[in-house]
């Protein structure tokens, strides 16, 4: 059979026991906690004590980013002028927060700005700059566009542009490719001879350097300091949205904007973010990383999946609450279809799989189907990609095209792979573990074959099969009120920041139940050195659990909010039966 959840090896990680004491001795921090600072890299002298501490004065300046300032000066030249201003910004959360973020700015310091958004339609838009928008934005006067996590490839739709008549800023985060688009001002901090420290900011990152380094030129302050002004902190909780939800590394600027942004959702949430809060049944002064990667990003996401993408947008620059509550409540219901849709598509995928050849002996999972739709593949191409432990690409065909997405795990540079496969394709791009792809149908068993290849002479290369990363071996006791708050301390977790994964031997069940609409969900719980939690199983309802049985439970401790009382429930990784 392909299908069946690969098995992973459990590889506890072992940092230096000297490191350990190191950040102990600095921290203050437990033995657990220390190990997975430890194994987060945060060792060298001081590490610690600036990742617990550090604040948005740390921010990287913004005038180290190529073409920064002389975007600035074009913006606030525009703002003088009241210059009418496109803001063109991809599908995405990341699109959508960054596109929100830099229209509520410049609305907020140039009140009567002509300014307004497009964003791409997923399916009939596509990615990128499309010359037909641009011809029409020319002849309605538009002067100055300012692109939105995308441009780095338009080469051609920004040349034609320039041929209109119109400056073109980019703001991008993607790799670029060979050739640089001919636009005024084009920041990436990807780019070639870009000084800028701080290199995975998300697409909404690079917009709110933008943002503070016109602030900067309106105030007057000194390009070289490192101040941010308090009053932009208004706009984090976007950076915070896009950042989460485009799973970019949560280190450096990421995290410090990040635990920013969920300060000021938890304080002082704006009309949208409030309202797509209350659809998701999530309680404003308790919203994590975790509620905006897996269930805001989703219902904005799912504007541009199923639906019109500028509605993602909308949502998060009205003031009017209800109006922001109608734009969430068909956001959620529209997520709801998106969730079905992805249901629907998932075992498509998982039935494909059962009827060709074994998995374990496949480098990567490359599946098309004309009846897909287009806007949730990437969605499961993660899932397979988790549950198979193997680079995924999902493709829609339709017309003598296949058009998707693919996702990558342990380091594998899906981009880079695609790189090497581009005669085959019509176009491709993304990030190391995420990419969008089209090719000519003619050429999926090519494309198959290089991509099969590549994925499995990386493997060869690392020397590693499918393996779950331990942080650190403890007793169910050692979970307790004091770690967790220690938790909340290196805190958000994300890409690069990864949640703790644990190991307890030899717990013990004592009840399970199935629930979900499908009864596809496992809870259960288990007790141990006379501690209870429940444990959390999703998708994993066949896990084969005997009561009164005995396991070897991997598990992340996750805080939960219910009616106003404070539990901790454990996220099952993995488990085995304990042997002794």
């Amino acid at each position: 059979m392909g299908g069946g959840r690969t098995r992973r090896e459990w590889a506890l990680r072992s940092p230096d026991p000297s490191l350990v004491r190191g950040i102990r001795a600095e921290t203050g921090l437990s033995p657990t906690s220390a190990r997975i600072l430890a194994n987060r890299g945060v060792t060298a002298d001081g590490d610690a004590s600036r990742f617990l501490h550090g604040t948005l004065r740390d921010l990287s300046s913004p005038f180290t980013m190529r073409d920064l300032e002389k975007a600035a000066r074009r913006l606030v030249d525009a703002g003088a002028r009241n210059e009418p201003v496109l803001i063109y910004a991809d599908y995405d959360v990341d699109g959508a927060t960054g596109a929100a973020c830099l229209l509520l700015f410049l609305k907020d310091v140039f009140p009567g700005l002509p300014a307004r958004i497009h964003q791409n339609h997923r399916v009939t838009d596509g990615y990128g700059l499309r010359p037909d928008r641009l011809e029409a934005a020319a002849a309605s006067g538009v002067r100055l566009v300012v692109t939105v996590d995308c441009g780095i490839s338009d080469v051609d739709a920004i040349r034609k542009a320039g041929e209109l008549g119109m400056d073109v800023i980019v703001t991008d985060h993607h790799l670029p490719g060979p050739e640089l688009p001919p636009a005024f001002a084009l920041l990436n901090p990807k780019r070639h001879g870009c000084a800028f420290p701080e290199k995975e900011l998300a697409g909404v990152g690079v917009v709110f350097t933008l943002v503070r380094g016109i602030r900067r030129l309106i105030r007057g302050g000194d390009p070289g300091g490192s101040h941010l002004e308090p009053d932009l902190e208004r706009y984090l909780d976007l950076v915070a949205m896009g950042t989460v939800s485009d799973m970019v590394p949560l280190r450096g600027d990421n995290r410090l904007l990040v635990r920013a942004g969920i300060e000021e959702i938890r304080g002082n949430p704006r009309a949208g973010v409030s309202a797509l809060l209350s659809v998701a049944g999530i309680a404003a002064e308790t919203a994590s990383e975790s509620d905006l990667g897996f269930r805001i990003g989703p219902r904005l996401n799912a504007a541009g999946r199923v639906g019109e993408s500028r509605r993602s947008s909308d949502i998060l620059i009205t003031g009017d609450r209800r109006e922001a509550f109608r734009l969430a409540t068909e956001l959620n219901q529209e997520n709801s279809r998106r969730q079905r849709e992805e249901e629907k598509i998932l075992r498509s995928a998982e039935a494909a799989l059962d009827s060709g050849p074994p998995v374990a002996g496949l480098g990567a999972i490359v599946l098309a189907d004309p009846d897909w739709h287009l806007g949730v593949l990437g969605i499961v191409a993660s899932k397979l990609a988790e549950r198979f432990f193997r680079p995924a690409v999902l493709l829609r065909v339709e017309g003598g095209e296949a058009r998707g997405s693919s996702r990558s795990v342990d380091g594998f540079p899906i981009v880079d792979a695609l790189g090497k496969l581009s005669p085959l394709l019509s176009r491709y791009g993304g990030h190391s573990q995420a990419a969008g792809l089209a090719l000519p149908v003619d050429n999926l068993p090519a494309f198959r074959e290089g991509i099969n290849r590549l994925a499995s002479e990386y493997a060869a290369m690392r020397g590693t099969g499918p393996s779950a990363k331990v942080d650190a071996i403890v007793g169910l006791g050692e979970v307790s009120d004091g770690l967790m708050e220690e938790f909340e301390r290196i805190r958000p977790f994300g890409m690069g920041n990864e949640e703790p994964v644990l190991l307890a031997k030899g717990v013990r069940v004592t009840r399970k139940n199935l629930f979900g609409t499908a009864g596809q969900h496992l809870k259960f719980e288990v007790e141990g050195e006379n501690r209870r939690f429940e444990v959390v199983a999703f998708y994993r309802s066949t896990l084969p659990l005997e009561r009164e049985g005995r396991l070897d439970l991997l598990f992340t401790p996750q805080r939960v909010y219910f009616r106003g009382n404070r539990t901790v429930r454990l996220l099952l990784r993995d488990a085995r039966p304990h042997v002794i």
